[in-house]
């Protein structure tokens, strides 16, 4: 309750908050996945928002290959531009002709990102994207985020994928929500006295 709060072009927003503080929730109502019980949530004009959770693994066509599916996200991409993306997101060779249903949760979750990423998206709501991903998949996350030209909300509790990312802190604290206008480690510093690091 008590939630309000404006999401600007380009920020890259962490929302942090214990297990069951309604980070989630936030963040499906955000994607349009479900309704606020009360209130209003406005998207601005032209706002394309494309979200990934956990569920997300499960609407994967599972007959289909990896390249199919991103084929799918960008129709009108010739073959080159597809395998491209699909090399940043690690899939090369024959992995790309992989068939969804005999992928592991990690190569799943690239797939979808990749799919995100494809799409001309300019909000991305990103609820644990690092869940099932390797070191060497966060990092490419990450570097793919960073250059990502568009606005970012996530829940993650991956504090290097945080601090290296965001600018702004969203903290849900026993039904409300704090603003913190500065990075992860402003937030830190702030709300757990940690030290700053010094540049």
């Amino acid at each position: 309750s008590g939630v309000s709060g404006m999401i600007r072009r380009q920020n890259k927003i962490a929302v942090v908050g214990v297990n069951g503080a309604g980070k989630s929730t936030l963040l499906k109502i955000l994607a349009g996945q479900t309704e606020p019980t009360t209130g209003r949530f406005n998207l601005g004009a032209n706002v394309e928002a494309g979200y990934f959770s956990q569920h997300a693994l499960e609407v994967l066509d599972p007959r289909k290959t990896v390249f199919e599916t991103l084929q799918d996200a960008m129709p009108l991409a010739n073959i080159g531009v597809i395998r491209n993306l699909l090399g940043a997101f690690l899939f090369s060779g024959d992995s790309v002709d992989k068939r969804i249903e005999n992928l592991s949760g990690g190569e799943k979750s690239r797939v979808v990102l990749a799919s995100l990423l494809a799409r001309p998206l300019n909000l991305l709501i990103l609820d644990e994207p690092t869940n099932h991903l390797d070191i060497r998949s966060r990092e490419m996350l990450l570097d793919a985020l960073k250059k990502f030209a568009g606005t970012v909300v996530l829940v993650s509790h991956d504090r290097h994928f945080l601090r290296q990312l965001v600018d702004r802190v969203f903290e849900i604290d026993h039904g409300e929500m704090r603003v913190y206008d500065g990075t992860y480690e402003y937030y830190l510093h702030k709300v757990h006295g940690e030290e700053m690091p010094v540049a």
